[in-house]
């Protein structure tokens, strides 16, 4: 897979072994237009730069490891450095000199390559969850995402169409000046655009790109890094290997460092006793997916959402039908399911869409937030619904053993309920098709969907959870609208004042509860548990990637 290159250019030629990463997490994507899980993103750290970034910090409650620094970016755009327009609605950013693509013959990282990659993650193929924020906040962004995919629809996709597409139509909002130079335009002032300027999403994408199809297994084999590290072997679900870069260069990279011959992420197929045990046998040193230490905020892992744009059941798009569903669910049963399968998180029940620790979060209260009344009959209230005789549901979740686990258990719940639940166990790569409504999606007409959702970013946060669930566009997995929550997310996004955002979020997500669009089911939050290799002596938890560790600041007990 890999092309001829250049000799080494690296600036300190001592290695320190191969880092070994061992399951039970998955990583199916390296491609920043359609990777979005904590796991792939944790490895997009390491070959993948962003204008912005996060400094790891030992302590990562520190304000520092939530405050977003310079990456590419030679400064992090403000009114001190005139990067930040007077009102705030321009970001003109500068590239740092020196960055290099690992190609044949190292070339640099233009402005160019960073509007090439807010087009590709606009493609109708992938559906990054994060053009939810880039939407409603990127002057434009709206309307070429509605645009490419009418130009795509009901016609075969192939790169050549993307790529040509993207050739002639440009995003008003970002622009390149010359090769150093991008300029944002946003539609609003947004407090927190730099935080969304370093997710994963927004990294620049070299030329090459435009001859493979989005998060293909062709582009894959045709991987291009910035970062400290190459990919020269990809099989997921087997071992993804990744060697140091040689046309990376230190004093370029104010984040990361490159400390080893290799990187191996290698998936456990057993349980968490069995990656306990090959851990301490120093047959790895750090496990896979899994958080490193406690960070701010929690992760709502699971919740169900409903389909509402071509659900294989009508009964669904009834509120009162939903709100059976939310009801009959026990949590407490599925918090001792998840704490066996994940001994090292703090599992508790949601009742809440934003978890605890990010902005906006709330504890639920009886009078605000109606719910099904605990002691009436399921069967009663599913007949007052206008179901005396019960129905079916089609459910999608993960197929992974603790997915499968926990959707047992709440299919049961329903079953007891009246309504018989058909379980349908995808893939990854299926799964994400379905919820992102991609032409990649399985011939599956359904009802319900496992859904989970990570903050990006862990400070002035209050919309990264609800955003995604509301309004047209990809991100919305259950194609839920209101039109009293989209008067409200606008409210919200022009507000100046962060408290009365924060306000109008939390009356976002009283509507989306009390119409139970989204059923949230477990509230997740990293700990300092996980166990790891005996070589290991530093492993920083990074609040954006949900706690796990930075690989790129790893340091083992042979360092010098």
């Amino acid at each position: 897979m890999t092309q001829a290159r250049s000799a080494p250019t690296t600036n300190d030629t001592r290695r320190w072994g191969t880092l070994r990463l061992l399951g039970p997490a998955a990583v199916h994507q390296a491609d920043p237009a359609a990777a979005w899980s904590p796991a792939e993103r944790q490895l997009l750290r390491l070959c993948t730069r962003q204008l912005i970034s996060y400094r790891p910090e030992p302590d990562p409650g520190d304000w520092r490891a939530l405050a977003p620094v310079a990456d590419l970016a030679a400064d992090v755009p403000s009114t001190y450095n005139a990067g930040l327009g007077a009102s705030h609605r321009s970001y003109v950013v500068h590239l740092r000199p020196g960055v290099l693509w690992d190609t044949p013959t190292p070339r640099p990282v233009t402005a160019h390559d960073v509007v090439r990659g807010f087009k590709r993650l606009a493609n109708p193929l992938t559906r990054h969850p994060a053009l939810a924020y880039f939407r409603g906040t990127l002057r434009g962004m709206g309307r070429y995402c509605d645009e490419y995919a009418a130009a795509v629809a009901g016609r075969p996709v192939t790169a050549a169409l993307l790529a040509g597409f993207q050739d002639a139509h440009d995003i008003p909002g970002v622009f390149a000046v010359d090769d150093e130079t991008v300029v944002f335009e946003l539609d609003r002032p947004a407090l927190d655009f730099v935080d969304m300027l370093a997710q994963s999403g927004a990294s620049p994408a070299p030329a090459e790109y435009d001859a493979h199809l989005p998060g293909s297994v062709d582009l894959h084999e045709h991987l291009v890094a910035n970062g400290p590290y190459r990919v020269v072997s990809w099989r997921p679900g087997g071992t993804i290997r990744l060697e140091p870069n040689p046309a990376w260069r230190a004093e370029t990279d104010p984040i990361r460092q490159q400390r080893f011959d290799a990187v191996e992420f290698r998936v456990a197929a057993g349980g968490p006793s069995e990656l306990t045990d090959r851990l301490a046998a120093d047959d790895a040193d750090l496990p896979w997916g899994v958080p490193s230490g406690p960070v701010p905020g929690q992760r709502l892992d699971p919740c169900l959402v409903f389909n509402l744009r071509d659900p294989a059941n009508p009964a669904v798009a009834d509120a009162a039908v939903r709100r059976v569903v939310a009801g009959a669910v026990d949590r407490a049963a599925l918090v001792r399911i998840a704490r066996a399968a994940d001994p090292w998180s703090e599992v508790r029940a949601a009742h809440t869409v934003v978890p605890p620790g990010n902005d906006g979060h709330r504890q639920p209260d009886p009078l605000a937030d109606p719910t099904p009344d605990a002691d009436a009959d399921p069967r009663e209230r599913l007949a007052a619904a206008g179901h005396p005789d019960g129905l079916t549901l089609t459910a999608v979740h993960p197929d992974t053993a603790e997915d499968l686990a926990l959707a047992r258990s709440w299919a049961a719940d329903l079953g007891a309920a009246g309504i018989d639940v058909r379980l349908v166990a995808l893939d990854d790569a299926n799964h994400r098709a379905l919820l992102a409504g991609t032409g990649d999606a399985p011939a599956l007409r359904w009802d319900l969907a496992v859904a989970v959702f990570t903050a990006p970013w862990a400070y002035g946060n209050a919309r990264v959870f609800l955003q995604p669930l509301v309004g047209e566009g990809p991100g919305n997995p259950g194609g839920y609208r209101d039109a009293r929550v989209d008067g409200l997310v606008e409210r919200a996004l022009d507000a100046a004042d962060p408290r009365e955002a924060i306000a109008r979020w939390q009356e976002v997500e009283r509507l989306l509860l009390a119409d139970a669009a989204v059923v949230p089911l477990l509230f997740r939050r990293a700990t300092d548990a996980a166990p790891r290799g005996p070589r290991v002596r530093r492993a920083t938890a990074l609040p954006a990637l949900a706690g796990l560790p930075d690989l790129a600041d790893v340091r083992l007990g042979v360092d010098r």
